[in-house]
């Protein structure tokens, strides 16, 4: 753990120099998957293969939910995207099945009403695992493939804080000022979401946001910075340098999982992802798709980015053992 937190420490030094931003996949969603690869017994890697085509990995399988978001309706020669992308009855929304927006002041998942859906993170993944269970989903019709697939990447989705959690935005404080609220019992119609840090801006020039900061910039930092510039390099470098905590191991029913982990997620974003965040202003942008819509421009700490590397590579190695863990208990 030692020579991991000098390695993430150091990694602050290029921020700077990132000009581009990628998503927590493909290299975040592949660290987990081929973390998890390296962590699952040999039961499960024979029946993980029996389901994946010749050469698939849980890594190179990761990224296939994000590719499939914005195809709805399209054709393609695997058999199984394909299925999925003709299904618009059922699969149509599944760009909101890859998170929640919980206030910062809940506690637990299970206890937040009124901010959960049963088309989240959470739900969705209880949905894969009751199909790679052998069972059928009301709603879900899906093929065991594309459930694998759905799964292994929302591990990883659940495990980037700012995939559970969003600031809601009072833009009427005292003063003249915006506040983030995170009291749940306060926050109502009028309240607007940061849908969960995409509309914070952290540099005005560029108009990268909070979310995409935490999706990808930190992770390519920790990769070049570690000169691990392999996504197999780097996942064992986490493995092997990060112990596991008793905390990651779950407890109870398999179905009660992925909300337990949605709770640390959330607390990680509290304590970490929104921790000094303040809000300066609120402006239109000018740039990209987003052009001419409203944002928030906000501060940070300092020591921002160097606190939370570290972060960012526990989540990444928390998740990847979970996922295998995940696994195992599904194919035992």
């Amino acid at each position: 753990m030692r020579k991991l937190t000098s390695i993430l420490l150091s990694i602050v030094i290029s921020l700077s120099s990132l000009s581009t931003a990628f998503a927590w996949g493909p290299d975040g969603h592949k660290t987990v998957g081929q973390i998890a690869s390296l962590r699952i017994n040999q039961t499960t890697q024979q029946k993980i293969a029996a389901i994946l085509k010749s050469g698939e990995t849980l890594a190179s399988i990761s990224t296939w939910a994000d590719t499939v978001k914005d195809r709805m309706g399209q054709s393609d020669p695997d058999k199984d995207t394909r299925a999925f992308l003709k299904d618009k009855v059922h699969n149509g929304n599944n760009a909101s099945w890859h998170f929640d927006d919980l206030p910062l002041g809940c506690n637990r998942y299970d206890t937040c009403n009124g901010f959960t859906t049963l088309t989240d993170v959470v739900h969705m993944i209880n949905v894969c695992i009751t199909t790679l269970q052998g069972q059928s989903v009301p709603g879900h019709p899906l093929s065991k493939r594309n459930a694998l697939r759905l799964l292994v990447h929302f591990v990883g989705d659940l495990h980037q804080p700012m995939h559970v959690a969003s600031g809601y935005i009072n833009e009427h404080g005292p003063g003249n000022t915006i506040l983030i609220v995170s009291d749940p019992s306060q926050i109502n119609d009028g309240i607007k979401k940061d849908v969960g840090g995409n509309v914070l801006i952290i540099d005005k020039t560029t108009e990268k946001n909070l979310h995409s900061f935490w999706d990808g910039d930190l992770v390519h930092l920790m990769m070049d910075s570690s000169n691990t510039n392999t996504i197999a390099a780097f996942a064992q470098l986490l493995k092997t340098t990060i112990t596991p905590q008793p905390d990651w191991d779950p407890q109870g029913p398999i179905t009660t999982w992925a909300a337990q982990w949605a709770t640390d997620s959330l607390h990680q974003s509290r304590d970490h992802s929104y921790n000094s965040v303040v809000i300066v202003r609120k402006f239109k942008l000018k740039k990209g798709k987003n052009k001419g819509k409203f944002a928030y421009e906000i501060t940070r700490d300092e020591n921002y980015d160097q606190t939370n590397t570290p972060v960012v590579g526990t989540q990444l190695a928390k998740g990847g053992y979970r996922l295998a863990a995940l696994l195992d208990e599904i194919f035992k």
